[in-house]
């Protein structure tokens, strides 16, 4: 048995949770504040912050005096800060944001003198299958954590390996991040209960030193605990116990690779409630804060592209501000949504701060290229890494449906009256207050007429000819002194002129901008056809069935039928955990059915299945659904693309019923399939139907998904976290169940049919409900498709082109790009932005197989590590292949 016990003291400080951040804030201050003084007079103690540095960032920010303190503290390691910037929950982000989070938590870290080089994940819910790569990329070789471990794992330490095989030493906290609390928590008994705790966790340890984290939630250090500890230790007892930092502790293991292969094994995700509870209801609740997330992500993603690429002003500062905000969002109790009310709403604002941040970016750069061609023209940026034949929707004036080419749509007319009204005379010099130089309502000036008591502006989006406001406003003061009176009626109109809405198909390379027009766009050999009730372009064809259903064949002979089924069970569960009720009172018949054909190609075509639910309102007292109901109206909108190979679906509705769960079912080709797919985090992982049990909770075999979920051959395509299940169905294939949202309205409650303890405090928090909060989900069905085909459409279905107006004379060349790319294949381009004077590429193999990189530019190219280490010479980016499951990032300077 060990002849030691390490105490590491500590807390774990959610940052927001039942109480929003600036009320944490103000408890992390006085108890910084505390415990600096501690250290400072005891220069034995130390203390872990937690692995996040924005604990310290947010005390300095009420306390900048106290900079200098801390850094010496941290410099003589008795503060051990990083190496997040925030404590995240690992599935409610992308990758790219976990890479970024570790970025921005050690530059602060190395800005206090240290960065602790341990991956400290002590309270996430289930670990991402890529974190040892991650952590790995950083150089990062211990990591420590609780929850997720399986049940087979029997010692204190395995080896953690991701998907391309880097592997880090994880310390299992087997006990939980609060195991040395019992040990002090009555006086004078610590000669018992050391040896005590010793004993009972022997055949974990066995001769290796205990470790006993000293702390748990929202914990103070104690502040006798080096005299207590100094006391102890007289009496030459046994095990002898010491203070240490948490990397201090580690530091004593080897992480080589011969150490690491010496330690058990655990491959990839860690999802099993064997020692911990996962609370795999927080990735259903709060779905539009999961939509937010996503979309702010993709949008940055988008601007860095866009700025790399085409970008003449420096927007650094403007990006770390905008990834600051989505990271501090991913913490584990922040974009889960498991927090109350003013936690969600706050979480929400600062996302939304970043895609804002992304959209100003977007606009300028747009704005600044438009000048290269003329208003006839539109330019299209693809921030997609691979070639496509893309759409952008834009409004063209002036049509002449002769004249249009064959990659034109026109989807309905816009109003050309945007003013129509009579004023007295004296009322005219409003007129002049409406006009901005030349701009009146949103549109440009381009002539005006006068007549017997009438004024009739003519405007367009783009401005033609010359615009004299000075001559206009003397016409204008003429007419209002000719009528002393002021009495005179006048008829003012404001006329746009002929304007549609339409699609432009384009060709595009990956990274690039190209240049349409109405009479440029081409044509495409796999029209969208459209009848009553189907959509068909050649590679698909969806038709709507009586129920609202669809049933989608591919050309390959593959077919799924009964798609997009819609199925509401009543949940009296909390934010953390579904709870189901009465299996009998789900509602899967839609009381009615209306299908609406909406656009008719050939470019797109789209039908809307509108279909009304009766769900019961609510629970009662007794925990049953209430036999009263109300009915909830969902719009399902199919859409298919000339030459896209799968059916875009988007589903709205706004929440009428309170304490339920809705979900969309989409069949596979398949019954009894024993796995299901899915890829996120910068990874793919399968899942078996059963999840691994053995804690109080109900190991329900619900599974988060960022990318897509995949099941057989069949695969829908997600564009944020989204909580699926395969599930069985009666006489019929396996399906996936896709939850579009969950309504509760407790952050926890006490007694919960799956789990045995509560998870938090009894807290209201009526917005989970959402009742009359408006849902909306993106969803794409691929059939008949390999992994592959589902990464490179994922890919795709992400990143809309982004579209601007020209602005220019005249046409002319389009501008250069910083470089040019070409990406085929199956490995993925995830992030191209520049760092400092260089250009920075990262690439990833979502699948198990190594494969080519098939990516082409000119320049002189290095790799890599995720901290922006050089590894090894000249990069022959040609000849380069991306292991299975593997990131690869490049560098060269830019030009």
């Amino acid at each position: 048995m060990t002849s030691e016990i390490v105490v590491v003291p500590h807390t774990h400080w959610d940052r927001e949770w039942y109480e929003p951040h600036d009320v944490f804030r103000l408890r992390l201050v006085h108890m910084l504040d505390r415990l600096i003084g501690i250290l400072e007079a005891e220069p034995e103690y130390r203390f872990t912050l937690d692995g996040q540095a924005a604990a310290i960032e947010d005390y300095l920010e009420m306390r900048p005096d106290m900079r200098d303190r801390v850094v010496a503290l941290v410099e003589r390691e008795q503060l051990s800060v990083g190496p997040f910037l925030i404590l995240l929950d690992e599935f409610g982000c992308d990758g790219e944001t976990i890479i970024r989070n570790l970025e921005l938590g050690r530059a602060a870290s190395a800005r206090l003198g240290r960065t602790m080089p341990v991956g400290y994940l002590p309270d996430m819910f289930g670990h991402a299958a890529q974190m040892p790569q991650i952590l790995s990329g950083f150089g990062i070789r211990h990591s420590a954590l609780w929850r997720g471990v399986p049940a087979d794992i029997a010692e204190h330490a395995f080896s953690w390996v991701a998907p391309n095989g880097d592997a880090v030493r994880c310390e299992y906290l087997f006990d939980g991040y609060g195991n040395g609390l019992d040990m002090f928590a009555l006086p004078g008994q610590l000669p018992e209960l050391a040896p005590d705790y010793a004993a009972r966790t022997a055949s974990w340890y066995g001769d290796d030193p205990v470790l006993a984290m000293l702390g748990t939630d929202h914990s103070a250090p104690p502040e006798d605990l080096a005299e207590v500890i100094r006391d102890y230790d007289a009496g030459g007892r046994e095990p002898h116990l010491s203070i240490a930092t948490l990397d201090g502790h580690l530091s004593r293991y080897e992480t080589d690779a011969a150490s690491l292969a010496a330690l058990p094994q655990v491959h990839g995700e860690m999802r099993s409630h064997a020692r911990g509870n996962l609370l795999p209801g927080v990735f259903s609740i709060r779905t539009n804060l999961k939509r937010e997330m996503a979309r702010s992500e993709q949008a940055l993603t988008a601007a860095e592209r866009l700025d790399l690429m085409y970008g003449t002003r420096d927007h650094r500062s403007f990006f770390d501000t905008a990834w600051y905000r989505i990271v501090e969002s991913t913490a584990h109790d922040s974009v889960t949504g498991c927090g109350v009310d003013a936690t969600a709403e706050q979480v929400g604002t600062r996302i939304h701060t970043a895609g804002h941040i992304a959209r100003g970016v977007i606009d300028t750069v747009l704005r600044d290229v438009s000048a290269a061609v003329s208003p006839a023209q539109h330019l299209v940026f693809n921030p997609s890494g691979f070639a496509r034949r893309a759409q952008v929707e834009v409004t063209l004036h002036g049509v002449d449906a002769g004249s249009l080419s064959a990659g034109v749509q026109l989807l309905d007319p816009l109003t050309t009256v945007l003013g129509d009204e009579r004023m007295r005379t004296a009322d005219l010099p409003k007129v002049l207050r409406r006009i901005h130089g030349r701009e009146l309502f949103g549109q440009q000036i381009n002539g005006y007429e006068w007549g017997e008591r009438s004024l009739r502006f003519q405007v367009a989006e783009s401005p033609q000819g010359v615009w004299d406001l000075a001559a206009f406003t003397v016409e204008l003061e003429e007419r209002v002194a000719a009528d002393a009176a002021g009495d005179d009626v006048w008829h003012v109109e404001t006329i746009a002129d002929p304007r549609h809405r339409a699609l432009l198909a384009v060709d595009v390379d990956g990274l690039a901008l190209a240049a349409v027009g109405e009479t440029t766009a081409p044509a495409s050999a796999d029209a969208v056809t459209v009848t009553s009730g189907s959509l068909s372009n050649g590679a698909l064809t969806a038709t709507v069935n009586a129920d609202g259903t669809v049933r989608i064949d591919g050309a390959d002979g593959s077919s799924i039928d009964g798609a997009l089924a819609l199925v509401d069970d009543g949940d009296c569960g909390d934010s953390y955990n579904y709870g189901p009720v009465d299996a009998a009172s789900a509602v899967s018949a839609p009381s009615s059915v209306e299908v609406t054909v909406l656009e008719e190609g050939p470019l797109r075509g789209r039908i809307r299945i509108r279909r009304v639910y009766d769900l019961p309102e609510r629970l009662d007292a007794d925990r049953r659904r209430s036999t009263s109901t109300v009915p909830l109206v969902t719009e399902t909108t199919i859409e298919l693309r000339e030459g896209e190979g799968f059916l875009r679906v988007g589903i709205d509705y706004v929440n009428t019923a309170s304490d339920h769960r809705l979900r969309v079912l989409v069949p596979v080709d398949g019954a009894g399939l024993d796995s299901s797919r899915s890829a996120g985090q910068y990874g793919t992982t399968v899942r078996g139907r059963e999840a691994e049990g053995g804690w109080g909770e109900f190991p329900l075999p619900t599974y988060p998904a960022y990318r897509f979920a995949a099941a057989g051959s069949t695969a829908v395509l997600v564009q944020k976290l989204s909580e699926y299940e395969l599930v069985s169905t009666a006489d019929a294939p396996d399906a996936l169940a896709v939850t579009l949202s969950r309504s509760v309205g407790m952050m926890s409650v006490n007694v919960h049919p799956l789990r045995d303890e509560p998870a938090g405090s009894e807290i209201p928090v009526p917005g989970a409900q959402y009742l009359g909060v408006a849902v909306h989900t993106d969803l794409a069905i691929l059939v008949g498709a390999d992994d592959a085909t589902a990464v490179r459409a994922a890919d795709l279905f992400r990143h809309d082109p982004l579209v601007v107006r020209g602005s220019g004379a005249a046409d002319g060349p389009l501008p250069e790009a910083a470089f040019p790319v070409r990406l085929s294949g199956d490995v993925v381009l995830e992030s191209a932005r520049r760092v400092g004077t260089e250009a920075e590429l990262r690439f990833v193999n979502y699948l198990a197989e190594e494969r080519e990189l098939a990516f082409t530019s000119p320049g002189d190219w290095a790799r890599v590590d995720l901290a922006g280490e050089v590894q090894g010479g000249a990069f022959d980016v040609a000849a380069a292949r991306a292991v299975g499951g593997g990131m690869l990032s490049i560098r060269r300077a830019i030009d």
